[in-house]
């Protein structure tokens, strides 16, 4: 992996459609491109943009139809180009100011020390593709039918009424290729061969060029890969080599829910942590419907399993929300509930995400297609909302930010008392951490009994120290020295976390202090 930069980095995910200021009117590239200073300022260095390329109109779901379904690869929609009416109304003057208006995004987020990823959507297109077009020219990647997945082995043309299969039947707008290699649990997957490996390799040719193209073109920073599990290993090995040889610090980021380590090992750099997810949402179900027995103990397990399951180096993205998913403040039934969330996304090892519209409690998700996720239209994101929510997000970012141990110390996960609080150390040589996530809403708070890791006291033998809150509320534990045994005693406010730092030498006249009980040899003293 030659991507060090994606220990540091802290994605936000832009949609497009969504992302103007004008009701009726898709974002485009200038309104990310004026946005960037506040998304720097908020503690964001890595925007990933979601397909911004032509829709296709065969079987289109929707007036807008999915961004998934891909027309052409290595085109730009008029849609997200800031230009007049009359100017959009030519096609090729709309590509190449888009074109413009994209590789000037890209180079002021380079300016601003930025990574910019894109989207790759590797395992299908639209119908209606341009390779699926016999009046396309070979310089735009001419007429491959024989490149997708047909029934029955048919090829024949989409004007006579036939198309390529579906990666799924649901996905009735787009076309399954074909990588010529069979997919262990994929529909159609056994279909996936050749009678001529050359036609493969023209294939792999094509797409390992689009991947090319992005990053020679504009200088992209890497790629969020949709369902990379539907794309044969064989080929990740391949493209991701080729790309980084063209430029070594370019990132992939695995959309990926099956063959995941395998994924890791095949070259990408990033995973998503979509356990971690399962589990929260699975936890805030229980809390939101009262289950007296729900416990966040499994959240270890599931990081526990994550160092396991992977190969050493493997980083996941952890996110609380994203376009597929419900946003957080809704999932999770409330800002402070979602916080929490957050913030255990935010302090595990791996790369935290935001969805455009989270740092302000955005409660509507937007649909990929008018009707998908039941919402008819595109309504802008309401950038008048919670500024103290947006404050919060820029204050725990920047604390990630400036505490190394928070992104790339090693994790080890400390006992306590309750069911109700996760608490782990981030440690490097020269820092320490302690975080304690609490997910308890009941009025009356949780009181929490936790010993003090032998690392802290390990920290603290010669002259003590302290722990200090670096969340502002004004906390600090004393641990004494000689390193003795410390029972820590806390009582934690609804919903209310702890991003403990270990600080020598003592200063007790400077904060709020929780002495803890110590014990030697398992008695008090």
């Amino acid at each position: 992996m030659n991507t060090p930069w994606m220990d540091d980095a802290v994605i936000y995910q832009i949609y497009l459609r969504v992302y103007g200021e004008e009701k009726g009117k898709f974002g485009t590239f200038t309104d990310v491109q004026e946005d960037l200073p506040r998304l720097r300022d908020l503690g964001i260095n890595t925007i990933w943009l979601m397909p911004f390329f032509p829709v296709g109109q065969i079987r289109r779901k929707g007036e807008a139809g999915s961004p998934y379904a891909i027309r052409d690869f290595k085109a730009i929609a008029p849609e997200y180009v800031d230009c007049s009416k009359k100017q959009r109304d030519d096609e090729a003057k709309v590509n190449e100011l888009g074109r413009k208006q994209f590789k000037n995004l890209v180079k002021k987020a380079h300016e601003l020390k930025m990574r910019v990823l894109i989207d790759f959507v590797g395992d299908h297109t639209a119908v209606d593709n341009v390779l699926l077009d016999p009046a396309n020219p070979p310089e735009k990647g001419g007429y491959h039918p024989e490149w997708f997945l047909w029934p029955y082995g048919t090829r024949r043309q989409i004007l006579l009424g036939d198309y390529p299969l579906a990666p799924a039947d649901d996905w009735t707008d787009t076309a399954e290729l074909n990588y010529g290699i069979p997919v262990a649990g994929k529909p159609h997957g056994d279909q996936l061969w050749y009678h001529d490996d050359g036609d493969r390799q023209a294939m792999w040719e094509y797409m390992i060029g689009v991947l090319e193209y992005w990053v020679r073109e504009f200088d992209v920073d890497g790629y969020r890969c949709d369902f990379a599990h539907w794309v044969p290993l064989e080929f990740w090995k391949t493209a991701i080599s080729r790309v980084k040889a063209l430029k070594p610090d370019v990132a992939f980021v695995a959309e990926a829910y099956e063959r995941t380590a395998e994924l890791v090992q095949a070259g990408f750099d990033g995973i998503y942590a979509f356990e971690l997810y399962n589990q929260l949402k699975t936890l805030h179900h229980e809390v939101r419907n009262g289950d007296p027995y729900y416990e966040v103990p499994y959240i270890r397990n599931k990081i526990e399993w994550e160092n396991s399951h992977y190969p050493a180096g493997y980083r996941m993205m952890r996110y609380t929300e994203n376009h597929d998913e419900i946003r957080a403040t809704v999932m999770y039934g409330g800002i402070e509930r979602s916080q929490a969330a957050f913030l255990l996304a935010l302090t595990l090892p791996g790369m935290p995400m935001i969805y455009a519209g989270q740092e302000w409690g955005e409660t509507v998700r937007p649909p990929l297609f008018e009707g998908n996720f039941e919402e008819m239209t595109f309504k802008p994101l309401n950038r008048q909302g919670n500024s103290a929510l947006e404050a919060w997000y820029q204050h725990v970012l920047a604390i990630r930010r400036d505490k190394t141990a928070l992104r790339k110390g090693a994790i080890h996960f400390v006992n306590t008392s309750s069911g109700r609080v996760v608490a782990f150390l981030r440690q490097t040589e020269k820092q320490i951490m302690l975080i304690l996530v609490n997910f308890n809403g009941d009025a009356a708070g949780e009181e929490v009994h936790i010993e003090l890791p032998q690392a802290i006291l390990d920290a603290c033998a010669q002259e003590g120290g302290q722990l200090d809150d670096v969340l502002g509320k004004g906390l600090r534990i004393h641990v004494g020295s000689h390193g003795v045994r410390q029972e820590v005693q806390l009582h934690l406010a609804p919903w209310q976390s702890l991003i403990l730092e270990l600080r020598k030498p003592t200063h007790p006249e400077q904060a709020k202090t929780v002495s803890g009980k110590e014990k030697k040899n398992g008695k008090k003293r």
